[in-house]
């Protein structure tokens, strides 16, 4: 049970705070965990960021369009104007939903891209030391040409290699000394192996551009290089040497200028690629907007139940009303008086058969003069038939040889 010094203390805590008062103040509470309002049955039909004017201007709208002509009208008709407006809200949430996905995406991929470059980077760049076991290599294989390959699939690859050449030129025009480490990069930027000086004939004239330049600055490097690759890699073999195989740098200048000249190659090619690749870019990065922008989610999928669901229900209101103004219609039309009946139509006379029609042979014979034939079987008490009966030794009156009526005059 509470002390009375407790229950002082709750009702001043009280006074100071216990929640909104005026009606303001409970409006806008009721919005505390208010997410799109889309589902909401009490939730007022106007958010804090909308305009109260643009949801009355669309309902008058919908009035004028429709002129209702009572009460009943007008609801349906306001019905309708807000389902439209609530449509309108869950479009603006699809595209606000899509657009914030599409950006995830897109920063997403940056991101990735960076990482990648950033750890391509390292490795390019990597020295294993002293041979001091031997696995001392790395854990990976040591190629500078694939790094560099992957490095230019990207932008941020060709940017990460521009700013490195581009801190070479600077070195090479500052005249200032070159570092063991800064040989090292050079190199590597090229995509090739230190070692490698003695066959390959460009990175051979570097070292031989950096003895010009300051004795021993290439040998004394290539030996170091000898030393610190590990046993394993395929760069090294106890039994190489250094060697000259392109001709010397006739001075000093001459040396710095032919390092200057290859690195501004570089920046120039990287340039150029650059600008393929940012084309590149653009499509990829559209075709990532495109991939981001459908949603498969289930607050997706009840979104699109909610505007199906909400769609129905305006054609519906919108039939209604469509049907209610019919009958409308029908119920003010006059009564037509119904009309007499016609008369029955007379029945159809059979169409009288020509003359020359016969329907039985008997007939046909009578008109063919063939009353003679027909008297003799009478008075012989033969009933005569359709087809007459000709005996074996009596001639047929029908034959052209006998000499009945269908015989020839001429014999």
């Amino acid at each position: 049970m509470a002390t009375d010094a407790q229950i002082q203390a709750n009702r001043a805590n009280a006074k100071k705070s216990c929640g909104p008062k005026s009606d303001d103040g409970k409006a806008r509470s009721r919005l505390n965990a208010l997410k799109h309002g889309l589902c909401a049955k009490t939730v007022n039909p106007i958010l804090p960021h909308e305009d109260p004017a643009e949801l009355e201007a669309k309902i008058q709208e919908w009035i004028d369009d429709y002129q209702p002509t009572n009460a009943v009208e007008r609801e349906l008709i306001t019905r309708a104007a807000r389902l439209s407006w609530t449509l309108d809200r869950a479009e603006r949430y699809e595209t606000a939903v899509l657009a914030r996905r599409v950006r995830k995406a897109m920063l997403r991929s940056k991101a990735k891209r960076t990482e990648k470059v950033c750890d391509l980077g390292r490795k390019l760049f990597y020295m294993a030391g002293k041979r001091l076991l031997p696995t001392s290599g790395p854990a990976w294989s040591d190629d500078p040409s694939a790094f560099v390959a992957r490095l230019e699939e990207s932008p941020e690859g060709v940017r990460w290699l521009l700013d490195r050449w581009v801190e070479m030129r600077c070195l090479i025009i500052s005249n200032e000394n070159w570092t063991f480490l800064d040989q090292f990069k050079f190199v590597r930027l090229l995509g090739k192996q230190p070692l490698a000086a003695i066959d390959d004939p460009e990175l051979n004239e570097i070292f031989l551009a950096w003895e010009t330049i300051e004795e021993v600055w290439g040998t004394r490097f290539w030996h170091q290089m000898q030393e610190l690759t590990p046993y394993e890699d395929p760069a090294f073999s106890a039994w190489r040497v250094w060697r000259e195989i392109v001709p010397r740098p006739e001075s000093p200048e001459a040396g710095v200028a032919f390092l200057r000249g290859i690195a501004e190659r570089e920046v120039e090619r990287l340039q150029d690629l650059l600008v393929d690749l940012e084309e590149i870019e653009g499509d990829d990065a559209l075709e990532l907007a495109e991939q981001a922008s459908f949603c498969t989610s289930d607050a997706a999928e009840r979104l699109r139940r909610f505007q199906t669901a909400r769609t129905r229900e305006l054609l519906r209101t919108i039939d209604l009303l469509a049907k209610l103004r019919k009958a409308e219609a029908q119920a003010s039309k006059p009564e037509k008086k119904a009309s007499k009946e016609p008369n029955p139509p007379a029945p159809r006379k059979p169409a009288a058969r020509p003359s020359s029609y016969r329907s039985d042979p008997i007939e046909t014979l009578v008109a063919e003069g063939m009353t003679d034939y027909l008297a003799k079987l009478l008075e012989a008490g033969e009933r005569p038939s359709r087809t007459p009966k000709i005996g074996a030794n009596e001639a047929n009156p029908l034959s052209p040889t006998s000499g009945g009526p269908g015989a020839r005059a001429g014999g």
